[in-house]
């Protein structure tokens, strides 16, 4: 599958398919050993947590690197080209040694590249979760309602140490510790869920 190109600005992406563009013609200068040709690139709308990740599939060359539109938004082009490095090391490592990972190989190249091992928040947290035991402080975030936001205490504990945890809508503070409560908090945040 081909991707058409359109041409880039010379200056900031403004759109998605801009960004894809600066993405591949910036991967071409960066100093890795890789068959840039096999990756295919395309952009996420939807991600909160990652800038952006890399695909493989088992016994095929072709690479997916999906980039993250909020992640360049909120870093930037300069910042963002950081994460393009850091993915393009995950295809180095794969085409090299058949697997990736942010192991000792990783962290030396990422290093060499001056790429990050991990992506600082770019999406504001939907979710808090809250030790309920005052001693330990423990706190957390979460971006969509998992299991852990809707179900609190069946079975999750306290990752630090495993009292149960409450729950806390970041933009209207109402906390909930069951199912239950979960689907009163919901019904009363209404629009602003």
């Amino acid at each position: 599958m081909e991707t058409m190109l359109h041409k880039p600005s010379n200056s900031y992406p403004t759109t998605p398919s801009e960004l894809t563009d600066h993405a591949i013609n910036y991967s071409k200068t960066v100093q890795l050993p890789i068959d840039i040709s096999t990756i295919h690139w395309t952009v996420s709308r939807h991600a909160t947590k990652r800038a952006a990740c890399c695909k493989f599939s088992p016994g095929s060359s072709d690479i997916i690197i999906s980039l993250t539109w909020k992640a360049f938004q909120a870093y930037g082009w300069e910042k963002f080209k950081s994460i393009i490095r850091h993915e393009l090391i995950h295809v180095w490592e794969y085409q090299t040694h058949g697997s990736t990972s942010h192991g000792s190989l990783f962290k030396q190249k990422a290093q060499q590249l001056d790429a990050p091992l991990r992506c600082d928040a770019f999406c504001p947290p939907r979710f808090y979760l809250i030790c309920t035991n005052k001693t330990c402080q423990w706190k957390t975030i979460r971006h969509r309602a998992s299991k852990t936001v809707t179900h609190p205490f069946n079975c999750y504990r306290c990752r630090k140490c495993g009292s149960p945890y409450t729950v806390e809508h970041v933009g209207t503070s109402i906390r909930w510790n069951t199912h239950s409560e979960y689907m009163l908090a919901r019904q009363k945040i209404g629009i602003h869920w």
